[in-house]
């Protein structure tokens, strides 16, 4: 029943209770069906039956409530509520039961609100008493629908309404677990005080809310004291108890104690289910434990429980996860042929995984085997995002354009993903003219672009270095009522900074502090300005504001700042800022130490680069071949030596390939070549 004629069919059902109404007259159920047809005598043969008598059938009470019962079962309302209305016409008195049904028909046919403006009307007119089951009723009702106040409200109602309504276990029960599910956790607690002095006794109903409640919010420990609270007062744990806690502590990499939980379990006759034995595989997996996992894959087959697709999904999706996208297609093959059907979810995974290590050809091919005809899978939404999000990111943003195409032709609409997907990708690609022609078509299919479709469009501009476009947007956004986060702010400052534009920059910066308070990287953007253009008192104060406001530099705020301080010759200042990047526990990498040593070289002060280095020594630092130079244009090797250190064998090679040299290595290598340094690793 639309919405639009619940509230019309309950006016009229309190027309029809008066019976001096002239609604009642007009009622459409009495306009029906007032009465059951009967016959007083049988016919004779040949003989036509004499004509039916509304006034000598009237239905009965059973037999109308069933009907209703029946119209509430099929969500039909409508015909529900010209039941009820027949009721009244046939004389037949009004109980508990009825109101009862009604309720729990509004409740199941997702018309909570009604049903509580129903109840509100009865308990005005004072026409039905309510009972418990009423309250119980409406407040699941509400619980489902995460409408917490109102359903304590009624509990509160329930307090003050007497005895035939006060609330009981199942009333406690339902409040706590719709508590539990939103995570108020403490309050749930706190109703469980409140029905130990009321002198009722929590079920496994009641501990196993909570025990999922406290195990959902991470506080395992307090669903486990629960749960020994719980065997104390001779509540039994069912599957769902177990279940919870096994999951919980799995999360956590408890697994002994979730071994323990399930052995538990078998001592009192209960068996694992798909859920718990999946929850697990999903813990285990996430822990690194993938061979555990997989045994216990087996002994779950073993034991006679079934998998599910799930469970084998949770398996994949870590084996995409780990890399292992071979032993992934070698996984999916291997319970395909047992006859394990993949679903869409198998291939979204399998197409994720491999997008992800950057395998897109690999993607397109198992898109094209859920397109075979054979398959019974066929892509979805998620599927269509993804292959379009991981062809974008490889810059072959015209191939999803096609798919996009494709994704449109099989009936699946671009939704704001796809587009913020597509917008991101043309711009990376540099195709300004598609991206905001996709930009236009989102308008015409009903999307606007909200605050992630701003952030890719003006973050690509800013790439482009393209900043009236970049200020254009940014203007855009505002005006639409959409707030530009820090991002925006910061990507824009940026490209001011680099294009020599500090004025612009701190214009921005004066409006992000009035909005969105600067973060790290605002301040890190605005020191490398201004020590770029001269200004070093100016970045030295921003240093100094940042730390008033209580935002600790990262290793790339003291970089910028030491490489800028020794670049301009204050080495001194350099040194003492490196001092308190130390004294905040960072380590200084290669680049800062190469800024430091290429000064000191300048100056001649020989023994500071070595200090320097010794430093790096003890520190573990790894070198890059850029650093290697510089030692070579700044300590004081002559003629042959210089050669030597210039060929260290396979010293270019090992950079290429990624593998670091350590300055333990390089030190010993200068002193084998270069004795008279006399430099010794730490």
């Amino acid at each position: 029943m639309s919405q639009s004629r619940i509230p019309a069919t309950r006016h009229r059902l309190f027309a029809v209770i008066s019976p001096s109404s002239p609604a009642q007259k007009r009622c459409l159920a009495c306009k029906h069906s007032a009465s059951l047809p009967t016959t007083d005598a049988p016919t004779k043969p040949g003989e036509r039956a004499p004509p039916l008598s509304r006034k000598r059938a009237t239905a009965d009470h059973r037999t109308l409530t069933a009907l209703i019962d029946s119209f509430l079962h099929a969500k039909n309302l409508k015909s529900a509520f010209s039941a009820v209305g027949l009721m009244f016409k046939s004389g037949h008195a009004s109980d508990a039961f009825l109101l009862n049904l009604l309720m729990k028909g509004l409740c199941k046919g997702h018309s909570v609100s009604e049903a509580v403006k129903l109840f509100r009307e009865i308990e005005h007119k004072k026409w039905i008493p309510a009972d418990s089951v009423t309250y119980n009723t409406l407040i699941n009702g509400l619980c489902k629908e995460k409408r917490m106040e109102e359903a304590m409200e009624l509990w509160r109602e329930m307090a003050r309404a007497g005895p035939c309504c006060s609330p009981n276990a199942i009333t406690y029960s339902t409040i706590m677990d719709g508590l539990c599910k939103v995570g108020r956790v403490e309050e749930a607690m706190s109703l469980l005080d409140d029905m130990k002095r009321s002198g009722l006794d929590a079920d496994v109903f009641v501990y196993t809310s909570l025990v999922s409640g406290w195990c959902n919010a991470g506080s395992v420990d307090r669903g486990m004291d629960l749960f020994h609270e719980m065997l104390q007062k001779g509540a039994h744990p069912n599957l769902v108890t177990y279940s919870c806690l096994i999951h919980g502590l799995s999360k956590l990499g408890r697994w002994q104690e979730a071994d323990d939980m399930l052995r538990s379990m078998a001592d009192r006759g209960i068996h694992p289910d798909v859920f718990t034995y999946t929850s697990l595989i999903d813990g285990l997996c996430k822990d690194g434990k993938s061979a555990e996992a997989m045994r216990l894959l087996d002994l779950m087959v073993e034991k006679g429980e079934e998998p599910s697709t799930v469970t084998y999904n949770v398996l994949i999706n870590h084996m995409c996860k780990d890399g292992l996208i071979e032993d992934a297609f070698g996984f999916l093959e291997k319970i395909s042929e047992k006859g394990n059907v993949p679903d869409v979810v198998t291939y979204n995974t399998l197409i994720l995984g491999l997008c992800n290590v950057g395998k897109i050809d690999e993607a397109v091919k198992v898109f094209g085997k859920m397109l075979e005809s054979s398959s019974n899978v066929k892509p979805d939404l998620m599927t269509f995002n993804t292959l379009i999000h991981g062809l974008c990111k490889i810059g072959r943003a015209q191939q999803a354009l096609n798919l996009r195409k494709m994704m449109v032709r099989r009936g699946h609409p671009c939704n704001l993903v796809t587009y913020n997907i597509l917008i991101g990708g043309l711009l990376k690609a540099k195709n300004v003219r598609k991206a905001m022609m996709l930009k236009s078509a989102m308008a015409d299919v009903g999307l606007k672009p909200d605050s992630f479709t701003y952030s890719i469009m003006l973050n690509g501009h800013c790439k482009m270095r393209d900043v009236e476009a970049a200020e254009r947007l940014l203007g855009e956004m505002k005006n639409n009522g959409i707030s530009p986060t820090s991002y925006d702010y910061n990507s824009l400052m940026r490209l001011h900074s680099k294009t020599d534009r500090m004025e612009q920059a701190l214009s921005l910066f004066d409006e992000m502090d009035d909005n969105h308070k600067p973060d790290l990287v605002s301040f890190t953007i605005l020191i490398d300005g201004a020590c770029k253009t001269g200004d070093l008192e100016f970045a030295k104060d921003l240093f100094a504001d940042m730390l008033h406001r209580g935002i600790t530099p990262d290793l790339v705020t003291y970089s910028v700042l030491i490489n800028r301080l020794a670049e301009s010759g204050k080495l001194d200042e350099a040194m003492e800022v490196l001092d308190g990047m130390k004294a905040k526990g960072l380590s200084p990498d290669v680049v800062v130490y190469d800024s430091l040593i290429r000064q000191f070289g300048a100056k001649g002060e020989t023994n500071k680069i070595i200090d320097l280095l010794h430093e790096m020594a003890a520190n573990d630092v790894a070198l890059d071949a850029k650093f290697v130079s510089t030692i070579l244009d700044n300590l004081p090797f002559d003629g042959e030596d210089k050669v030597l250190l210039e060929n260290l064998p396979n010293f270019s090679k090992e950079i290429s390939e990624g593998t670091s040299l350590s300055c333990h290595e390089l030190i010993k290598k200068i002193q084998r070549t270069c004795p008279e340094l006399q430099i010794q690793a730490s």
